[in-house]
């Protein structure tokens, strides 16, 4: 399909109002001052209680169309924009993008695209029929801190790359999921289709995302996972896992650790990713910095604050995708197939989803956030050593992992079935 030129600057429609598309207004509003874009159409199901809330975004002042529903809005514009943004939640993305892709909008898909193998087949060959590939938008890819770390890995400077990790803190109050009827869910009311909402598939998905781009063969690409290892824990009252311990393997021998929880003290907040190599040590903290320790004793920090919004960073890149100065986006929906596959066999890998017991739990913010007791300690002992929590005799909540492999993909499902169930008993 030959690729209709774009207005410049782009044309935007940001599907929703609330939740994660009010951040795409938001910045997209300072793009805009800047002439970087036109933000000419947005739609949100519950409009008129919407743009009570939304006057900060000063919607009829820039002229921007508003429309009572997403069909409405494609049917009103998809002729008169350039592109279309999907910040809405996960169970829509597949249907969504298809539709876009029918009338020929080209899409910013917010991640993940999906969390389900099955479902991204059928998105990725909906792409193939796209006028331009949909970008994915993952927080952190385009950083040019980790571009030029990347650069000088694969160099050699650092000596092969033998295990990346990432630690991840993030504590959730109990309102964090209910803010949707699908937050921490495992299948979405009424649908076959599996959910698999969680802390490492959504919203520190990007982090299990930069772990299969550092294990890469090359810079434009991720690395595929084989074997995965996984034990999963819930503090919260979900059904899902609000805790992840899991490790897999690359084809290329790259042993890669998430650790993570929605289910600790506020005070412990950290997000850090590790490289582990033959000759250094990389510990990259998000928007502080990166320390490279040498096993010859030098050492080498690297400021990270410099690097601008990162959601900015992300639109003026797709905008330049757009208008034809980059061959590629920076993450296509093939590109994300090591991500799904990963989280997928995680559920196929884990003996269940272990639930903390209340004797074991402190709580915190006025009783609204659970914290397991050693569960940091755990979780930063697995991500820089690999040691599992039942190795160790300091944690009487520890399970011992399940393993999947990647042939096991086809057969997730009914494992996935098989959590969903219990988690309704």
């Amino acid at each position: 399909m030959a690729v209709a030129p774009i207005s410049l600057p782009p044309r935007l429609a940001v599907t929703g109002l609330g939740g994660y598309a009010r951040h795409h207004h938001l910045t997209l509003q300072r793009l805009e001052r800047a002439g970087l874009c036109r933000v000419v159409a947005t739609c949100d199901p519950s409009l008129d209680k919407m743009l009570s809330l939304s006057e900060d975004l000063l919607l009829a002042e820039r002229g921007v169309e508003v429309f009572p529903s997403f069909a409405a809005m494609l049917d009103g514009r998809a002729g008169a924009v350039d592109a279309i943004t999907l910040p809405t939640p996960i169970h829509t993305h597949a249907p969504l993008h298809r539709a876009c892709v029918e009338r020929g909008v080209p899409v910013y898909l917010e991640k993940p695209p999906t969390l389900w193998w099955e479902e991204l087949e059928t998105m990725i060959a909906a792409d193939a029929r796209a006028v331009r590939p949909t970008e994915v938008g993952f927080n952190f890819i385009t950083e040019p801190a980790r571009a030029a770390l990347q650069a000088r890995l694969r160099a050699g400077e650092f000596g092969p790359l033998q295990c990346a990790a990432f630690l991840g803190l993030w504590p959730r109050a109990a309102a964090y999921f209910r803010r949707n009827d699908w937050a921490g869910k495992i299948f979405h009311a009424g649908s076959p289709v599996p959910l698999l909402d969680s802390c490492i598939g959504n919203a520190m998905g990007h982090y299990l995302q930069n772990l299969l781009h550092w294990a890469a063969p090359a810079p434009a690409a991720f690395a595929p996972v084989l074997d995965v290892r996984a034990s999963l824990h819930h503090a919260h009252a979900i059904a899902g896992p609000d805790t992840v311990f899991a490790d897999a393997r690359t084809p290329g021998g790259v042993t890669l650790r998430f650790a993570a929880t929605h289910a600790c003290p506020p005070e412990s907040e950290s997000h850090t990713e590790y490289l582990f190599c033959e000759h250094a040590q990389l510990r990259y903290v998000t928007d502080r910095d990166c320390e490279i320790r040498w096993t010859d004793g030098r050492r080498e920090i690297i400021d990270l604050r410099t690097q601008g919004d990162w959601q900015e960073r992300n639109f003026r890149r797709y905008f330049d995708y757009l208008a034809g100065k980059l061959a590629a986006p920076a993450v296509s929906l093939r590109d994300c197939r090591p991500f799904v596959a990963w989280n997928d066999l995680i559920y196929a890998a884990t003996r269940g989803i272990a639930a903390f017991a209340p004797e074991q739990i402190e709580y915190f913010s006025d009783g609204t956030i659970p914290a397991p007791r050693g569960l940091p300690a755990a979780l930063r002992d697995f991500a820089e050593t690999g040691r599992w929590p039942h190795e160790s005799h300091d944690y009487a909540w520890a399970r011992e992992p399940g393993r999947a492999h990647l042939a096991d993909l086809p057969l997730a499902l009914t494992k996935i079935r098989a959590l969903a169930n219990e988690a309704i008993s």
